[in-house]
Formats: C-alpha cells, sequence, structure tokens
C-alpha cells in the first residue's frame, strides 16, 4: 500500500478544483490519480475534513489477532497448517490460507506459552529414516 499523502497537498489540490480547476487538470498538475481525487472530495463531504482516515489491520489480522485465535491455536497444537486452516473453517466458518495462519501463530508465539509451533508437515519424512546396517 502507497503513503499516505499530505494534508498540504490534499488542501491544495482541492482547493485548486473548488477554484474551477477541472479534475482532469488537477490530476496532470499535482499528479494524483484521478480516483484519488474523487475519494478526497466524498471524505470532505462526509466528514467535512481532508484528514486521512486512519489505517486499519486487514481483517485476518484483526480475526488471527485476539484471543479466539489464541485459544484456537492451544487447542489445535499439534498439527499442520492445513489442519489448522481445515478445523479454523468448520469452527468458524472462514477460509484463510495457511500462510495467514503461520504470520498468526508467530505472532500469537510471542506471548502465547510455549509449545506453538507452525508445523508443516506430517510424519517422517526419508531424511528421517537411517537405512538398516546389516550386522557382520
Amino acid at each position: 500500500m502507497g503513503r499516505t499523502y499530505s494534508l498540504d497537498l490534499r488542501e491544495r489540490v482541492v482547493s485548486a478544483i473548488d477554484q474551477g480547476m477541472s479534475k482532469m487538470e488537477a490530476h496532470r498538475v499535482y499528479r494524483v490519480s484521478r480516483s484519488t481525487l474523487d475519494e478526497w472530495l466524498d471524505l470532505r463531504e462526509q466528514t467535512g475534513s481532508l484528514e486521512p482516515l486512519p489505517r486499519r489491520a486487514p481483517l485476518k489480522e484483526r480475526v488471527l489477532s485476539g484471543e479466539v485465535f489464541g485459544e484456537f491455536a492451544r487447542r489445535q497444537a499439534g498439527k499442520t497448517l492445513g489442519q489448522m486452516a481445515l478445523a479454523w473453517e468448520h469452527e468458524q466458518g472462514q477460509q484463510l490460507s495457511e500462510m495467514s495462519f503461520s504470520r498468526a501463530l508467530r505472532r500469537v508465539g510471542n506471548v502465547a506459552p510455549k509449545g506453538l509451533t507452525r508445523k508443516k508437515r506430517v510424519g517422517v519424512t526419508a531424511s528421517d529414516v537411517r537405512p538398516s546396517v546389516p550386522c557382520s
């Protein structure tokens, strides 16, 4: 996501439009997209100000950072990310990616008791199996 435009620039651009400059001309002169100009005009109409609204974390981050997720993660300890994603969808009715769970477990792991890990696979892999050496 891009950086927020300064309040000073917002005020200058909207003031120029109010004084008769067309939106296309303001777009060219100030190098601000037309959709951004429309958003600023709508913002001023709704709030009476051009002050940028505070950003909120994406829904996934808000959902996966609460106590509900912490409790869920403790109940599901020992499962892979894929298994956790399926269990979450079953319990909460919300489909989330394995990567979302990985990031959430990393956040929860910083404040939760030890034992919450991000398991990527279940079972034994070929590198875990040692070849048997015949006895002589």
